[in-house]
């Protein structure tokens, strides 16, 4: 029998038992609502069902089976906020929670933004929705494809690119014809990842786009499928006289063998164009040598702060060496966005977080949202042995009155805690801000279990 035909039985069975056991012949016309109401449900005819079940006295609604059943109800209609109130209700019946309800009610606060008027919100639903994972969130993401904002479509393409059966959706590679290219680059990264050949006669026309971004994506999948041809174009591009070109290639040669790379990416580190030296610090992360931790060293005092930045990031990746003492010398640092990415690699690189207090102090008291924001997610690098400090750090920036600082705090705040972090990610569902609920219901889409 159909899962979700025998669930829906039992839930009517149980409404029945319960008027029979309760209320006894009274119940007759309740159990008929509560029959009539589940009926207009698996019609989908959400409004009516509603509506009768808004007509049940409330130790009728009281009933936990009755109560999931409003709550799906209103998840239909797009009203996720009513359906936190009911759930909230039935915890209070339950004395636990509910996970499979928990889990469709922080769905229901991301999808409810897709169709927003706003491009931001969109854009917070379906940065969730990537950050999910998940193979349920495939047709929701495809969906995505069809927004009107470029951005947005490139942040469905991502969330399809990271998961196999994203990768195989029809509606996915046919959002290589897309006009944005970073849409077309997203659809490319997941070509390059997904060692299917049989895309290679989509990508290769790619190689004559009109941008740069494009054609190195497109002989980045080509070199991953050891065409001789991606490879060749790669390299060239890496050595462009072109900064666009240049950095677009440094970025997808890091995953080549280091003896071929190093070389290049010591070289753009001492471009004269800040976005190529960026690039090559980024890079450097994933050449683990003496060499990388020494042309890191030196551009942790570049002069502009994103290449810094790029080097902190990049130190903090290595492992098998101590780079803990150039980044300690760059808690100092002049601009206050590196010092939070400098806190964000010694947390990484498992510092001990006295080292970092201070200047977690000092930057989570800065007037600006983007410094905030920026020692939040720094926060989320904490390992095992920092993990209380700064626990208690994020708790305060939860606070914030900022909203990217309250989204930046919560992210960070589950990715150190995992399912320890469901009350107060379930406390966040009630944020005032649309952005910071979906953000919350994403976080909870990954720590809570369908059946736990």
């Amino acid at each position: 029998m159909n899962p979700l035909k025998t669930r829906q039985h039992v839930t009517v069975l149980f409404a029945l038992v319960w008027c029979i056991s309760v209320a006894g012949p009274a119940c007759g016309g309740t159990a008929s609502q509560i029959k009539q109401s589940q009926a207009l449900y698996d019609k989908k005819e959400y409004q009516k069902a509603l509506e009768e079940l808004d007509k049940l006295d409330s130790q009728t609604l009281g009933a936990p089976d009755v109560r999931r059943l409003k709550i799906r109800t209103l998840l239909r209609l797009g009203n996720p906020k009513n359906a936190l109130t009911n759930y909230d209700e039935l915890v209070q019946v339950l004395k636990h929670d509910a996970p499979p309800i928990l889990r469709e009610i922080s769905l229901g606060f991301v999808l409810v933004l897709t169709k927003d008027m706003r491009e931001q919100m969109r854009g917070a639903a379906y940065t969730a929705l990537k950050e999910w994972q998940d193979p349920e969130s495939i047709p929701f993401l495809e969906d995505g494809l069809s927004d009107g904002s470029g951005l947005v479509r490139a942040l469905a393409a991502e969330g399809l690119a990271k998961l196999n059966e994203g990768r195989r959706s029809t509606r996915f590679r046919k959002a290589l014809e897309d006009q944005a290219a970073l849409v077309k680059v997203a659809v490319l990264k997941g070509f390059a990842t997904s060692g299917d050949t049989s895309v290679i006669p989509l990508v290769e026309p790619l190689l004559n786009d009109s941008e740069i971004r494009v054609r190195v994506a497109a002989a980045e999948v080509l070199c991953n499928f050891k065409r001789p041809r991606g490879c060749e174009l790669l390299f060239h591009y890496a050595r462009a006289p072109n900064p666009d070109e240049r950095a677009s290639a440094v970025r997808a040669l890091v995953d080549r063998q280091a003896t071929e790379v190093l070389p290049i990416l010591i070289e753009s580190s001492e471009h004269k164009q800040p976005s190529v030296r960026g690039a090559a610090a980024a890079g450097l992360a994933h050449v683990p040598t003496a060499e990388a931790v020494t042309a890191l060293t030196r551009l942790l005092r570049d002069p502009l702060p994103p290449v810094r930045i790029a080097a902190a990031v990049s130190l903090g990746q290595l492992r098998g060496f101590d780079v803990r003492a150039p980044l300690n010398g760059a808690l100092d640092d002049r601009d206050p966005a590196v010092r939070a990415f400098v806190i964000g690699a010694l947390l990484e690189q498992d510092e001990r977080y006295e080292i970092v207090a201070g200047p977690v102090q000092a930057l989570r008291n800065m007037n600006e949202p983007a410094v905030r924001a920026a020692v939040a997610r720094a926060l989320g690098h904490a390992g095992k042995s920092n993990r209380e400090p700064a626990r208690s750090a994020l708790m305060l920036l939860v606070q914030d009155t900022v909203p990217r600082v309250r989204i930046a705090a919560i992210k960070s705040t589950a990715k150190i805690d995992g399912v320890d972090a469901i009350p107060l990610l379930k406390q966040s569902l009630h944020d005032e801000d649309d952005a910071v609920r979906a953000t919350a219901g994403g976080a909870l889409l990954k720590v809570v279990l369908p059946n736990n």
